[in-house]
């Protein structure tokens, strides 16, 4: 059957996995038309000495706004074209289309190719026949107590230290310095005092700063020849030396609270520490069961995907290190902000860093989204409300005050993809074998 004289041709080529390329051609006569109607909307809104609005005749219009006419039409031909393909194709690209290899005379038809990525296509073949371990989840007694001492850190005072007692490591100090020798070359007038405070041994300081202020009182003063290390962050300062002038003028210690009853209630609605100590407990079990789970789970999709390959497309993994990182790997336009060459080093070097994080994460969510919709697993609403109603309780509240909450917020469908992944790796873990 011969083509309408307004129908495009498609041919669909496909380079890479998950690229296609368009070549598109556009008949002379739908052209012809286009172009039509392009010259009367100009000729509609120009005004020109002589002329009535809209009243411009053909050969002067085309004298004064013939390059533009021409513009418009290939740019509003070419982007009608494109969006036919798309439909009659049935493809949906995940970035902007590149339009390329453009071919036009006037009064023969236009041809033209536009490339541009899809969401690849997730063929699960194999999702059994795996073996994975689940990590020992067990808490300790000793785990509990290291969770007390962090309380305990959390409401410490400092008081000062007793007089005649050198500072030492967890002691926090007050000390004036002054620069009185930088890289080998004296200072042509020292540098003002400056005063610090800090918390000795927790790198806040050089090391050789530290060493050299707990050789003093407070009160005392004294001059130190001190070198930076060579892992020091300013690569200019490593392994210099400068001549400081310190003095120690104050030194306080750490008084942790007694780890009992008071302390429990000071923590919360705790009646003693037996009960803080069972919270505790509860809180560790659920959250080693958590990575228990999450390393069981990463074992499994590690063996499925590698079973079950699938490329992804750049623009795709580049979106999602947009997301990671917070910044655009095409920004750079209008008024944002422009990088520094060094800048622009430092975020090549972490999104290259993540690139492979990011690759796997989004793999992961492709394969729980296909295995979901293969098996036609999903949460039921029954399951959500049994899931909203035990949020309720613990959080003291009303079922309508979640709902709410979790609508307000936007977590209501999180909360959904949630519990839909549940079902899908308990599924996954029925066809495999867990140890």
């Amino acid at each position: 059957m011969p083509l309408e004289q307004n129908e495009i041709k498609v041919a669909v080529e496909q380079p890479e996995s998950c690229s296609r390329r368009l070549s598109i051609t556009v008949p002379a006569d739908r052209i012809r038309r286009t172009r039509s109607s392009v010259a009367s909307q100009i000729a509609g809104r120009v005004r020109l000495p002589g002329f009535r609005a809209g009243k411009v005749p053909a050969g002067v219009l085309e004298k004064r706004f013939g390059p533009s006419i021409e513009q418009e039409t290939m740019d509003r031909t070419i982007q009608e074209a494109y969006r036919e393909a798309l439909v009659s194709e049935n493809l949906v690209p995940i970035n902007e289309g590149k339009v390329e290899n453009i071919e036009y005379k006037q009064g023969a038809d236009l041809r033209f190719d536009v490339e541009f990525e899809v969401r690849p296509e997730v063929q699960l073949e194999r999702l059994s026949g795996f073996t994975a371990t689940r990590p020992a989840s067990e808490v300790t007694e000793d785990e509990v107590d290291s969770v007390i001492e962090r309380l305990r850190d959390d409401r410490a005072e400092w008081k000062p230290r007793e007089a005649g007692q050198n500072p030492d490591y967890g002691d926090q100090v007050t000390v004036e310095i002054t620069v009185l020798e930088s890289g080998g070359e004296a200072e042509a007038e020292p540098s003002e005092p400056r005063n610090y405070r800090f918390v000795l041994g927790e790198g806040q300081a050089i090391p050789m700063v530290e060493e050299s202020i707990m050789t003093l009182q407070v009160g005392d003063e004294g001059e130190f020849t001190v070198r930076f290390p060579e892992d020091f962050p300013d690569e200019a300062r490593r392994d210099q030396e400068q001549r400081l002038h310190i003095k120690l003028v104050e030194v306080q210690q750490k008084e942790l609270p007694a780890a009992d009853d008071d302390l429990a209630r000071a923590v919360g609605e705790f009646d003693d520490m037996a009960a803080l100590r069972e919270r505790i407990l509860t809180d560790l079990r659920d959250d080693s069961r958590r990575r228990a789970d999450a390393e069981l789970r990463r074992q499994l999709l590690n063996q499925i995907i590698e079973a079950n390959p699938f490329e992804l497309p750049n623009s795709l993994v580049d979106r999602y290190l947009d997301h990671m990182t917070g910044h655009s790997h095409a920004e750079g336009e209008g008024e944002k902000h422009q990088p520094t060459p060094g800048e622009e080093e430092r975020i090549s070097q972490v999104r290259t860093t993540l690139r492979p994080e990011a690759e796997w994460s989004l793999k992961r969510m492709m394969v729980v989204e296909r295995i979901s919709e293969q098996h036609e697993i999903r949460a039921s609403q029954d399951e959500i409300d049994a899931r909203v109603a035990e949020l309720a309780e613990k959080h003291g509240s009303t079922e309508s005050e979640i709902w709410l909450q979790l609508e307000k917020s936007g977590q209501l469908e999180a909360l959904e993809r949630e519990m839909t992944e549940d079902k899908v790796f308990e599924y996954l873990e029925s066809q495999n074998t867990v140890l």
